[in-house]
This record gives structure tokens, C-alpha cells and sequence, in this order.
């Protein structure tokens, strides 16, 4: 039994050894996940919940009175261009509360489709239309099934990092009434995803670093090395320092939107810098807020004005993962309502070639 034992324990010091030299001579690959700041591209899925009030526009007719929930289940197609297209299916439901010659209730599929325009502070207004499968009857409409259509008004923002919520309104009429117009409100919620907010990294680690360095060790000596050439400086420019004049984009007391000279300027400065993105590492924007509001406010508010100017740049073609936005508070404020301290200033970090950066923002006014 002794002898057994000693065996045993000679065959596991074997086994373990081999494995240790073996993971000593292998490389492994470390996969993980990086938030990043990336706006919304492409198709992105959401949830859409709704509710609100059905009646004819003649109060005195209440046939189709009542109040309409709907579940749905959309596409979202976030384009370059500051338009969003939604698709989407689902189920609707109305409880009629005045019915006499109909069913007390509606339950069927719906179909949406719905177009609308995203502004830099993150609205979207446009046209959206339903139909309502095998309700047309229930709402007095002169086919099988019962079309809707009408605007829609909704209020993108993020509910986490990747987590996308949109909340609105919409006012829709049924475009096939056999007489009175037959109206439809309702509040709107839709919760997306948003991949784009995470990408891959990937990381390798070798477990015989330590080897590897002897054997460099072992070749430096053995043979002489030409000396490694300098890297270049690279300098972190302000955009004043490249365009004459103000550059800050200025903002209204308490507002976050750009206005419609400031949004053509970043639509250029957007497409000069995505045609010279060799010339710099990354543009940071800084917001700014003046001294008005407290610290919190101020903080606050120079964030969005920065995430503001940050989403113009993407939106009109900048790559996002050369974008930071950083809000300021009121540093360096004046003092008092000064226009000059509610501003967004681009500061360009890792600069290669300043001249020639110069040169590529030399049209932008």
C-alpha cells in the first residue's frame, strides 16, 4: 500500500509539472467588452407601449369612443441623415365605453410605419400611420380594416448606456370614415437597444513573458540594435488656435440646441475633419455654462451643450470613437448672464501636423 501511494503521488507530480510547462509556452486571448459614446446607426430594435382616447370629432356621436392600448414590437433604421424610419408589429386593444350596436372591446393585430426628422438636441417630429387588422367596424370605418394616420412627436434620451427610451405624443385620423372624422391620441414609450454603445476588445497575454525577455536578453547582446528613432510630439490644439476669430459655438441662457448658423458650421467642420482624421488623435469638446446656476446645474448643462455638439459631429459623418464630450461646468466663467461662458470649444488631442490641419479647417468659417 506504501508503495502505492508513493507511485500515486510521483504521477501527480509528473502530471502537474507537464501542465505547468505547457502553459508556460501557450498564449491566450482575453475578450472583453468597452462602453463607448457611439450615437445610434443602423437598425435598432424597441419595444413600443402606447395609450390614449378614440372619439369622433362630433361629440355627439360616441359610438367609437374609447380608450386604445397597444403593444408593438419595432424597427428602428437611425440613418446618417437626421431621419429615423420605424416598422413594427403588434397587437391593439380598445375598450369602447359608449358602444351600443358594437362589442364592448377590440382586440387585434396592428401594423406601424412611421417617418421622422431627429434634431441635434434629440426630438424627432413626423408623420406615423397604424392599421388595425379586422377592426375597421369597431371605428366606423367603411373597409375590414381600420387606417390611421397622423403626426408624431417623441423625446430620445438614454436611459443607461446602451438603453434607449423615446417618449412622445401622436395625433392620428381615420383616413377611411364612412362620415365623422374619428380622432386618436395617444402617449407613446418605446425602449430600445442600442449596440453600438459597446464594442469588442481584445487583449493577449502570453504566459512565458518572462521567457520571451531572456531570449530579447540573449539577442541584444549577441548582435548591436540601431537605436530607436523618437517618436513626434504630438500637441493638443484648441480650434482657436487654427481659425481666426471666435470658434466657440455659442448657446441661448439655459438652452442645450444649436442653432441654424452653428449647425451648418459643425456639419463642415464634421466633414473636414472625417476627410483629415490622419492629422489628429481624437477632438474633445469641452461645454461650458455660466455662473448663474449652481454647481450642479452648471455641470449639468455644460454636459449636454458638449454631448450636444458631439452628436452633430456624428451625425454628420465624424468616425464616434474620435469624439469626447466634457462638460466644464462655469469654469473660468466671468461672472453674471456673459454669452461668451455658455459655449462648446473643440480642442484637438494628439495633433500630428498642426499646419496642415490648419490648412483642412481653412474653409471652415
Amino acid at each position: 500500500m506504501k508503495k502505492l501511494i508513493i507511485a500515486a503521488i510521483i504521477c501527480t507530480g509528473t502530471w502537474a509539472q507537464a501542465q505547468e510547462d505547457q502553459s508556460a509556452t501557450s498564449s491566450t486571448l482575453q475578450f472583453g467588452r468597452e462602453a463607448t459614446s457611439a450615437a445610434p446607426r443602423g437598425v435598432l430594435p424597441f419595444i413600443g407601449l402606447g395609450g390614449g382616447y378614440t372619439g369622433y370629432d362630433n361629440s355627439e356621436i360616441q359610438d367609437v369612443e374609447g380608450t386604445p392600448a397597444s403593444v408593438k414590437l419595432l424597427g428602428s433604421w437611425y440613418l446618417e441623415s437626421p431621419w429615423v424610419f420605424d416598422v413594427g408589429y403588434g397587437v391593439n386593444n380598445q375598450q369602447f365605453t359608449h358602444s351600443t350596436a358594437m362589442d364592448t372591446a377590440s382586440t387585434d393585430g396592428a401594423l406601424e410605419i412611421a417617418a421622422r426628422y431627429r434634431t441635434a438636441n434629440r426630438w424627432q417630429m413626423g408623420v406615423v400611420g397604424n392599421q388595425f387588422f379586422s377592426q375597421g367596424p369597431n371605428y366606423a370605418s367603411s373597409q375590414g380594416d381600420a387606417q390611421f394616420v397622423g403626426l408624431q412627436g417623441l423625446k430620445e434620451f438614454d436611459m443607461s448606456q446602451a438603453w434607449l427610451g423615446r417618449v412622445g405624443l401622436r395625433a392620428q385620423s381615420l383616413t377611411s370614415n364612412m362620415g365623422d372624422l374619428v380622432m386618436m391620441y395617444m402617449v407613446d414609450l418605446q425602449i430600445g437597444w442600442n449596440p453600438n454603445a459597446y464594442r469588442t476588445s481584445v487583449r493577449s497575454t502570453a504566459a512565458e513573458e518572462s521567457l520571451e525577455d531572456d531570449l530579447v536578453a540573449d539577442t541584444e547582446t549577441a548582435r548591436p540594435v540601431a537605436a530607436a528613432e523618437p517618436s513626434p510630439i504630438l500637441n493638443d490644439v484648441a480650434l482657436s488656435s487654427l481659425i481666426a476669430g471666435n470658434s466657440s459655438i455659442n448657446f441661448s441662457s439655459s438652452q442645450v440646441a444649436l442653432s441654424g448658423s452653428d449647425q451648418q458650421r459643425v456639419q463642415k467642420l464634421a466633414k473636414a475633419l472625417d476627410e483629415n482624421s490622419n492629422l489628429y488623435e481624437r477632438v474633445e469638446i469641452r461645454g461650458y455654462a455660466d455662473a448663474t446656476g449652481t454647481d450642479a446645474i452648471n455641470e449639468r448643462i455644460s454636459q449636454r451643450r458638449a454631448d450636444t455638439v458631439a452628436s452633430a459631429l456624428e451625425r454628420y459623418g465624424m468616425d464616434s470613437s474620435k469624439i469626447t464630450a466634457v462638460g466644464r461646468g462655469s469654469e473660468g466663467a466671468v461672472g453674471g448672464k456673459n454669452s461668451s461662458d455658455r459655449r462648446a470649444e473643440l480642442v484637438f488631442i494628439g495633433v500630428k501636423d498642426e499646419e496642415a490641419l490648419r490648412k483642412a479647417l481653412s474653409s471652415v468659417e
